[in-house]
């Protein structure tokens, strides 16, 4: 075990910093969660408009609401790919220490340059939605670089001394925006002349459609759940590695919302919100352990420590746990920690694929949501019983270990 301790320490600290001080993945991870607001209130809207409860669609059609919801819906998660390339320009601009403002207007630029429009009058919004997330992604990343390269190598329009910072910033802007326009446009031009017909359809079938393939397949997305969860063990939030799938389960989400909408069958078992499955009371699936500590341990510090991170636990945060027992590098407790999101996201996959439990909607739920009430949202009350199925089997592979360690913690209690 000494020696397994002494290789995630060699092996995973090394990727884990790389992760965390990734500029570009900081920023994406940012901006995701400054749009929660509009993905939330987007998936919720679609399913107010969409669900399935006849009483419910008699009501709002009566009262003109499914117009409403509907329209909420597309102005917000139908065009999440133009409100990231709002965003993360600013975030990836900031952390470059360049001017974030300019990040995002010329960003803006190059992306509505690089998709189809019909002239003087239309956008069309496929694009502007989860089809042309990764689009949005590569121009939100490359022009603040490009801004970042002509400012290090001093190619860009100086100001006599004494000009007002907003002006010389203008026209310190005005090289990279010559940059972005050409190279935008020339890339514009030569797709539209391929069978392609865009950048963003480029985009979306050479590459996003193929790894969504892979990034949402099991082994590839338990892979990802076992990533986070040693990176957490080693001292390093997992939600680092989460940032790297977030564009292919947000538009699996999407595509399962769309096939509700249409009344045809989900096309995708994981999606943003399968993640209410894999780790009920944080990383590490620790809602058992918490309840164990807070009604069933012996040992005073344990018994304090759990009443203390139980409600906690409920909303998915258990950093109390980690660095209070702790959890973080500590031997005893690798195996549960490891095992209880394995069994979890394998199992929640396999009910799901036999038809135990219906696929999920497509609503994004927060991962703050308690458990029961966050697979009710999600998808009903089918998950919110796997969810309980869940619970109990992590409290059954953490018991034996919570046992040791609160013997262990008696008689530390017992000798002071």
């Amino acid at each position: 075990m000494n020696k397994l301790m002494e290789t995630l320490q060699v092996k995973l600290m090394p990727l884990a910093n790389k992760l965390a001080d990734n500029k570009f993945l900081s920023a994406l991870g940012y901006s995701f969660q400054i749009l929660l607001p509009i993905i939330l209130i987007g998936s919720f809207a679609c399913l107010g408009a969409f669900i399935n409860i006849a009483p419910w669609q008699s009501f709002i059609a009566s009262t003109g609401l499914n117009m409403i919801l509907m329209n909420t819906q597309s102005l917000t998660l139908s065009l999440i790919a133009f409100y990231l390339v709002l965003v993360l320009p600013y975030q990836y601009g900031l952390k470059l220490k360049i001017n974030p403002i300019s990040a995002v207007v010329l960003s803006v630029m190059g992306f509505l340059i690089l998709t189809p429009t019909v002239l003087y009058t239309s956008i069309p919004t496929q694009w502007l939605g989860y089809p042309g997330l990764l689009g949005a992604m590569l121009v939100s990343g490359l022009v603040p670089l490009l801004i970042k390269t002509c400012i290090d190598k001093k190619i860009y329009i100086r100001m006599p001394a004494g000009v007002p910072s907003i002006v010389e910033d203008s026209f310190a802007s005005l090289v990279p925006a010559f940059f972005v326009l050409v190279l935008a446009t020339l890339i514009s031009w030569l797709l539209a002349k391929t069978s392609f017909g865009n950048f963003h359809a480029v985009i979306y079938q050479l590459i996003q459609t193929p790894l969504q393939g892979f990034g949402l397949s099991l082994p590839a997305y338990l892979t990802i759940q076992v990533l986070a969860t040693l990176l957490m063990f080693s001292g390093i939030h997992g939600n680092t590695i989460f940032s790297t799938i977030t564009p292919l389960t947000m538009a699996a989400s999407a595509q399962n919302l769309a096939a509700l909408a249409a009344n045809q069958p989900l096309p995708n078992i994981i999606t943003s919100s399968f993640s209410v499955f894999c780790q009920p009371g944080g990383i590490g699936g620790t809602l058992g352990l918490a309840f164990m500590m807070a009604f069933f341990a012996k040992s005073n510090r344990m018994k304090t420590l759990g009443k203390l991170s139980l409600i906690p636990a409920i909303f998915g945060i258990n950093e109390p746990l980690i660095f209070g027992i702790p959890i973080l590098l500590n031997p005893l407790l690798f195996i549960p920690y490891i095992l209880s999101p394995i069994v979890c996201t394998v199992l929640s996959y396999l009910t799901i694929a036999i038809g135990i439990v219906p696929r999920l909607t497509g609503v994004e739920v927060n991962w703050t949501m308690p458990q029961v009430i966050s697979g009710f949202l999600a998808q009903g009350w089918q998950a919110s019983v796997l969810q309980v199925v869940l619970i109990l089997i992590t409290t059954a592979i953490w018991f034996p270990f919570f046992k040791l360690v609160d013997k262990q913690t008696v008689q530390e209690e017992s000798v002071a």
